[in-house]
């Protein structure tokens, strides 16, 4: 549960949890989880979820991944972003940490974006964008809210798949319990 997640000895950042939510709901879209091969102009769905995630750094944005998101729990996947980023930052990642990414989410909230396009990176043909994050109402009715944004390659996916894709992680959003137990 998230009170006893609460408790543990490790920083769990909202940005894990749009990873472990994107990596679910990817099974379930799995066009949205696609290359594109530009030699031979097709696509292939990719079966593993490894996730890139756009770290600000001073020499500007730099994209690590986190391989096999949907095998590693909320915790694992929080202490990997905690590193990668962190070395990020002091330009100390190794070549195989910044391929093979099959999506990817860029979290602008970080730094005040409340709407973006975010550029997808090829050859993934789907970035999710993650905006500020804020609280709306006070004691009981308390909630957070953040506005969502989702750049696609429109050759593969329709605006209906965005959109289905988009709600579904929503939905793992809103009921984090779900990704715990993954």
């Amino acid at each position: 549960t998230i009170s006893a997640l609460a408790k543990m000895d490790a920083k769990v950042t909202f940005t894990s949890f749009f990873i472990k939510a994107s990596a679910a709901a990817l099974k379930e879209y799995p066009y949205l989880n696609a290359i594109y091969n530009e030699s031979s102009r097709n696509y292939t769905l990719r079966k593993s979820y490894n996730i890139g995630v756009a770290v600000d750094t001073p020499d500007g944005l730099t994209v690590p991944v986190i391989y096999n998101v949907d095998r590693k729990g909320i915790v694992q996947v929080a202490q990997e972003l905690a590193d990668l980023a962190s070395r990020a930052r002091k330009n100390q990642l190794k070549l195989n940490e910044v391929q093979n990414a099959t999506f990817t989410v860029s979290n602008v909230g970080t730094i005040g974006g409340i709407i973006s396009t975010p550029i997808i990176n090829f050859p993934e043909v789907a970035i999710l964008g993650v905006h500020r994050i804020m609280k709306t109402g006070e004691g009981p009715s308390e909630r957070m809210k953040t506005n969502l944004s989702l750049s696609c390659d429109h050759r593969l996916i329709d605006g209906a798949m965005a959109t289905r894709f988009l709600v579904r992680l929503k939905e793992y959003l809103e009921n984090p319990e779900i990704l715990l137990m993954r």
